[in-house]
């Protein structure tokens, strides 16, 4: 075949369709960039949460941060301690926060006990409590989300709440992208592969970031924060879950901000 022949039909098919693939990826990419950087949506209201280590009755101490969990998590400001009472452990604490150039290091937070908690041999269990929580902090009320964990050898119950911030909005995991696969106190442990159940919660979690992300329009490389905390249960979970209300507002104070009304801001 001399250069001036023509191309046959099968190579030129091929090549139509590998155009055709170029362009619907080309588009897809070009669509998700336009989607938060044409026009991107602005919200009203922005929160940010700090943290108090103070709190009359209680004692804090601080957790030592291994080196690898830091590197890990790509930030250094982190919080990372228990609350006492009577000398007794009574809620431990934990806040991440990420500005916007570090946080482009991460996806999206990705830490929560769903997948961290499991992955260190915690079983997800159910005792009739919600999945969610609204928690008040004088007079604006944000949700989190709501599980109760159990040692592998049964000893210990613990709830645990966390609200993650993205660019400033509650971001609020999808239940349609269930991560925890809760089993009932004192069930059988022989068949639970932690492993496997961590992998099955890690990808749930991403999918439904991925979709929460798209729905609301939330930018994935702005600041993000992430705040969990927990204490023990011992069957009252409605206790707990009292327990657990009252001390948010004790520990968190909710910064809210409106970017659109110059100097508009407020601690709660």
């Amino acid at each position: 075949m001399n250069s001036g022949s023509p191309i046959p039909a099968a190579p030129q098919a091929s090549l139509r369709r590998a155009l055709i693939l170029a362009g619907l990826f080309l588009l897809a990419v070009g669509s998700a960039w336009g989607w938060y950087n044409v026009n991107p949506k602005r919200f009203d209201t922005v929160y940010q949460f700090t943290a108090r280590t103070q709190i009359p009755g209680m004692a804090y101490r601080t957790n030592a941060v291994d080196e690898t969990v830091t590197e890990s998590l790509a930030t250094t400001n982190l919080v990372d301690g228990v609350f006492s009472v009577a000398g007794v452990p009574k809620f431990a604490v934990f806040m991440g926060t990420w500005d916007a150039a570090d946080s482009k290091q991460m996806g999206v937070v990705a830490h929560t006990p769903d997948i961290c908690w499991v992955g260190a041999g915690m079983v997800p269990v159910v005792l009739g409590q919600p999945s969610r929580t609204e928690l008040d902090f004088h007079g604006v009320t944000l949700p989190f989300e709501l599980r109760i964990f159990q040692s592998r050898d049964k000893s210990h119950l613990e709830m645990t709440a966390w609200c993650t911030l993205l660019s400033g909005q509650v971001f609020e995991e999808s239940p349609t992208f269930e991560a925890s696969k809760p089993t009932t106190p004192g069930a059988s442990l022989d068949n639970y592969d932690a492993g496997q159940h961590q992998g099955d919660a890690s990808r749930a979690h991403s999918a439904g970031q991925f979709v929460g992300i798209l729905k609301n329009r939330i930018a994935g490389d702005g600041s993000k924060q992430f705040v969990r905390f927990s204490t023990g249960v011992d069957q009252d979970w409605k206790r707990s879950l009292a327990e657990l209300q009252r001390f948010s507002a004790q520990w968190l104070e909710l910064h809210v901000t409106h970017p659109s009304v110059a100097g508009a801001a407020s601690v709660r």
